[in-house]
């Protein structure tokens, strides 16, 4: 009985020193990240029957365990990953939204005043002064254009960066994690290994989102929110940064022997399904750019169907050229090819091949099953091809618009001085090929028309006046320079350059005007044009104009030929650009209009991502602070315990006290 009852304090000492030490350890880890609290666990010894009395043996210490709530930790994952993937994506639509709502000087403002200088030149076409003013306006619209392409290419360059580092780290916490589970499955009582492996877990999720399944061994599984493992035990599973590709899915009885291609880049992933058989450049296929959830319809509703040949025959879409190489037997209905011209992200299998699990939204800005939707990765891609890139390319539409609706007008005006020479800005690929598939950026814009040129003698009267009919399907660039060079010998001699220029030279004592072009062909050579380039990173003033306003064009040539001083058709024309109704991209608006829904687009992404991320914040902060409630050290918790446990301490001493006084009573009645 006296031995019980020693054994009793003895093990009460033993186990209120292990408290002790437990809740000092807490103490000193309050402020270490990731550190997760400990208590000690005790267990009722076995009981012992003394003289047919039942007598209790004290307990015992079994274990020291972490406070941890799996099932709180799994919804804190969850709303991490979606406080991640927000707060990842506002970052870089708030610059994008600062950038491009300016009030004062901004675009709108820039192209506003674009059109007043137009305006104010046609009041007085002859003035040099309002030449200058308008040239002026113009550097101004060209550099706010440039600039803001420019720093839209800077956005999406730095969320490009962003997310290769972002991938790099992900793959180091997966290796990090496989190791700390092979050590915690050897040793599954080393909490501090398995505290730092629950802070990897987070620091994870809020890159990709994940899901962990804890295992009786200790191990931990780590899972994709869309069920892609990662860790399994020691076995991982990396990221991948891909670049763009092309991959093949043909059913099981197609015979198609060649290859798909393409050239460009698109925000868009397009996924094609051939609906009839045939040959390249024959049979029809269908294109889906949210992974087959819809597809791609007319003005009408109905599908589109689009077919593609060659190179030389390739078919354009959402800005992506493609073209099938090689084939020497039928494509077969339901054969896919998968197109992602951008770069993406990829899951590796056992096998080294990879999945692309590319954040992806359909039309509806839903996210599309089986690709990533949590963590900053999501939020950097969503941002870079949702808003980022696109906004890019609505502004590469708007100055496309720009620029040839303006040099649509300007290439059949006239200035205040005849040509003596003409060299059009745009390069042709070959002048031997129909003008439809010569090269030119603005191939697609030339018609059947007319083109007349005027010749003028040293005096300035007419000398010749003749009218070159121009069909882009049946004309090639080499029939168009034969028929200037053959009406007017002697006087004009048309030819392409090195690089694959138009130029229009006129003999000694002659010089030259456009009298019309109802074919656009000058338009789209950028000969007697205002602007050069085809995009927002390019717009720029063709330099003929710019070393001498003089070409700038405000009229026209008249019926007999002659310039009529203060003639203000062209600069009339431009002017009224302002509030006419024009092809931008794929739809019909004013040039304006396209500006401001751009503007408001951005605005209305990063309102909308803003509300998200509020609501991912709330969420996140109220599942940490339940977490924390359990798992966080309480200093003043731990100080009520550490008093609590040191009592236990001086009462099992007291218990060992008064043994051995009943001990040595004992030994002094022998």
């Amino acid at each position: 009985m006296i031995n019980n009852l020693y054994n009793i304090g003895l093990k009460s000492l033993q186990n209120a020193q292990v408290s002790i030490d437990n809740a000092s350890n807490n103490i000193a880890n309050a402020d270490t990240p990731g550190y997760q609290q400990t208590e000690a666990v005790y267990e009722t010894g076995d009981s012992i029957t003394i003289q047919g009395l039942t007598i209790g043996t004290g307990a015992d210490v079994v274990a020291i365990q972490s406070a941890f709530d799996e099932f709180v930790e799994a919804q804190y994952l969850d709303a991490s990953a979606d406080l991640a993937c927000q707060n990842a994506a506002y970052q870089y639509l708030y610059q994008l939204d600062s950038l491009l709502n300016q009030t004062d000087g901004g675009l709108s403002t820039s192209l506003d005043d674009f059109f007043l200088a137009w305006n104010d030149l046609s009041t007085d076409p002859d003035s040099l002064s309002a030449r200058e003013a308008l040239l002026g306006e113009t550097q101004t619209l060209i550099y706010g254009l440039n600039s803001t392409a420019e720093q839209l290419e800077g956005v999406e360059e730095s969320i490009n960066t962003e997310i290769q580092s972002e991938i790099s780290e992900a793959n180091q916490l997966i290796e990090d994690i496989a190791l700390s589970n092979a050590a915690i499955a050897a040793n599954p009582n080393d909490l501090q290994a398995i505290a730092e492996r629950d802070q990897m877990i987070r620091n994870l999720d809020a890159i990709i989102g994940v899901n962990a399944l804890y295992k009786s061994n200790g191990e931990v599984t780590i899972m994709t929110e869309e069920g892609y493992t990662m860790v399994d035990g020691t076995e991982t599973h990396s990221l991948v940064y891909g670049d763009p590709n092309a991959t093949t899915s043909l059913i099981r009885d197609s015979d198609y022997d060649g290859t798909i291609d393409f050239s460009g880049s698109s925000s868009e992933e397009l996924l094609l399904e051939f609906v009839s058989t045939g040959p390249d450049g024959t049979a029809e296929f269908k294109v889906s750019t949210d992974g087959g959830k819809t597809w791609l319809e007319d003005e009408n509703g109905d599908t589109m169907l689009y077919t593609a040949g060659d190179e030389n025959s390739p078919v354009e879409i959402e800005g992506v050229e493609i073209w099938f190489e090689g084939g020497t037997a039928d494509h077969a209905t339901g054969d896919r090819y998968a197109i992602t011209p951008k770069s993406g992200l990829y899951w590796e299998t056992s096998d080294g091949s990879l999945q692309n699990i590319t954040p992806m939204t359909d039309a509806a800005g839903q996210e599309v099953s089986g690709r990533t939707s949590g963590g900053s990765l999501a939020g950097l891609y969503t941002a870079r091809d949702d808003t980022v890139v696109p906004t890019l390319d609505a502004l590469d539409d708007i100055a496309n618009a720009l620029i040839w609706e303006v040099n649509a007008e300007h290439a059949q005006g006239a200035g205040l001085e005849h040509h003596t020479g003409l060299t059009g800005s745009y390069s042709m690929e070959d002048s031997s090929a129909l003008l439809s598939n010569s090269g030119l950026a603005y191939a697609d814009n030339i018609q059947a028309g007319e083109l007349e040129l005027v010749t003028y003698n040293a005096d300035g009267t007419v000398s010749t006046s003749a009218v070159i009919s121009v069909d882009p399907a049946t004309d090639s660039m080499d029939d168009i320079i034969n028929s200037i060079n053959t009406l007017y010998a002697g006087e004009l001699t048309a030819s392409v350059n090195g690089d694959g220029q138009l130029q229009i030279a006129a003999a000694s004592d002659v010089s030259f005007e456009i009298a019309g072009d109802s074919s656009n062909l000058l338009a789209a050579t950028g000969m007697n044009t205002f602007f050069t380039g085809s995009d927002a990173s390019t717009i720029a003033i063709d330099s003929y104009i710019a070393t001498d306003t003089a070409h700038i064009n405000s009229g026209v040539v008249g019926d007999d030929g002659l310039v009529s001083s203060g003639n203000n058709d062209v600069a009339n024309a431009i002017m009224t650009l302002s509030s006419e109704n024009v092809s931008v991209g794929s739809i019909t608006t004013t040039l304006s209009g396209a500006l401001s829904t751009l503007v408001s687009d951005v605005g209305s992404a990063t309102y909308s991502t803003e509300l998200k991320l509020t609501y991912a914040q709330t969420s996140a902060q109220y599942l940490y602070d339940q977490q924390a409630s359990v798992s966080e050290v309480n200093v003043d918790e731990e100080l009520l315990d550490l008093t609590k446990y040191q009592q236990q301490y001086q009462a099992a001493a007291e218990i060992i006290s008064v043994t051995r006084t009943m001990m040595d009573t004992i030994l002094d009645m022998v």
